[in-house]
């Protein structure tokens, strides 16, 4: 079963339950440890038999494509729990929920954040690399993200000459 649940409306206990999984997840990455994090918009969890198996956040935003706005639905903590890990999960939640991304939150583009290892997964799912700056903002100022960015398209592929995340990432 799939929920798509308001970041703002889930309970303490579950925004708690999730921060656990990312920290023991992604905590231990030098880059993840080191950089201040945009709030979720939403919280998309996929639960086998009621029980939590996979889930992943989005945040809702307006960024800079090439000195041109273009709002995108950006996809972090994309997380399979280890027990349940093999089995397509996440996989199936990231293409059941490609229709709210682009239908009703109207965005142009899923974006992600990842890691090299990571590329060739998301690959599978239809999602391409860009290598393109992408800057983003700190408290300190605006980063260039040192990693690999991969947008997602329902209608066309794009391969922009700069991004700026208009804000933290995610």
């Amino acid at each position: 079963m799939i929920d798509i649940i308001e970041y703002k409306k889930l309970d303490n206990d579950t925004v708690l339950n999730l921060n656990e999984i990312i920290d023991a997840e992604f905590g231990h990455i030098p880059l993840v440890k080191n950089t201040q994090w945009a709030i979720p918009d939403w919280t998309i969890i996929y639960s086998q038999n009621e029980t939590l198996a996979a889930f992943y956040n989005i945040i809702e935003r307006e960024v800079i494509m090439d000195d041109e706005k273009v709002k995108v639905a950006g996809v972090n903590n994309v997380i399979t729990l280890k027990k349940y890990r093999g089995k397509g999960f996440s996989a199936r939640l990231l293409k059941d929920t490609q229709h709210f991304i682009f239908d009703e939150l109207r965005s142009k583009f899923g974006l992600l954040l990842c890691a090299d290892t990571l590329i060739p997964y998301y690959q599978k799912l239809n999602w391409y690399k860009v290598d393109c700056p992408v800057y983003f903002s700190q408290p300190t100022g605006k980063k260039l993200w040192a990693a690999n960015t991969m947008l997602l398209s329902n209608s066309h592929y794009e391969n922009p000459e700069l991004i700026d995340l208009n804000g933290l990432p995610w």
